[in-house]
């Protein structure tokens, strides 16, 4: 897949202004945990996500292929409210778990990934911060401690900046890349007579199928560039 611009690239003026503090945290938790990135995403439900942040492509990359394909160490981090911990995806038992994400994410030049539920003080579960490495890695005691402490401080930091009655802006679908997903698989929706859930789906299968980022796909389809028919509705 190509290397496309990261939409939640630390460099962008308005992100660095909105979420100033989820930066300025995920940038010690890398140095703290010795982790190469790091990704923030956020969770309306099991299915529907978006992310918030990411330190680089990879993270960003390794986050939008778990959104893709439904499945992923962010995800189960998320359902199940216990972090996943993964020092080498070469052993067999990542693939059996994931056996669509894994091949992807080491093609990425990705060995190890952790994924830590954020929660807010309530204990309410909002979303994961998910981590790599390009090696090989095991979080020692002070590391894991470290990864724990940055996510129990995120959680409420995130949901802080992401509160539109502090930060209007916030609300522009071209600070949320998942808000372009869902705006196509809409669009898909009515092109195809079929439901906006249904037309996820579909339009996730298409990004797989066509090895190419959802992210890219969705752009396309709200540009006009791409286009369905009702008789296209069996093929998609």
């Amino acid at each position: 897949m190509s290397a496309e611009q990261n939409p939640a690239r630390p460099d962008d003026d308005q992100t660095v202004s909105l979420l100033a503090r989820t930066r300025t945290l995920c940038g010690q938790c890398s140095n703290d945990v010795g982790v190469d990135g790091i990704a923030i995403a956020v969770f309306a439900s099991d299915t529907s996500r978006d992310l918030v942040y990411a330190t680089d492509i990879t993270a960003e990359r390794i986050d939008e292929l778990e959104f893709t394909l439904g499945e992923g160490p962010g995800l189960t981090a998320y359902r199940t409210s216990v972090p996943e911990l993964h020092t080498d995806l070469t052993d067999p038992a990542a693939t059996t778990r994931w056996p669509m994400l894994v091949p992807e994410v080491l093609d990425l030049g990705v060995r190890a990934v952790f994924a830590l539920p954020l929660r807010l003080f309530i204990g309410a579960r909002i979303g994961v911060l998910e981590l790599y490495r390009t090696q090989p890695c095991r979080l020692d005691t002070q590391h894991y401690r470290a990864a724990a402490g940055y996510a129990a401080a995120l959680g409420s930091i995130v949901v802080e900046e992401l509160d539109p009655s502090r930060n209007p802006t916030m609300v522009d679908p071209a600070l949320s890349p998942r808000g372009k997903v869902h705006l196509a698989a809409g669009m898909m929706a009515a092109q195809l007579r079929v439901s906006p859930a249904d037309a996820l789906t579909r339009l996730r299968a298409v990004a797989f199928a066509q090895h190419r980022r959802i992210t890219v796909i969705a752009q396309d389809i709200i540009a006009a560039r791409l286009r369905f028919r009702p008789e296209d509705s069996a093929s998609t």
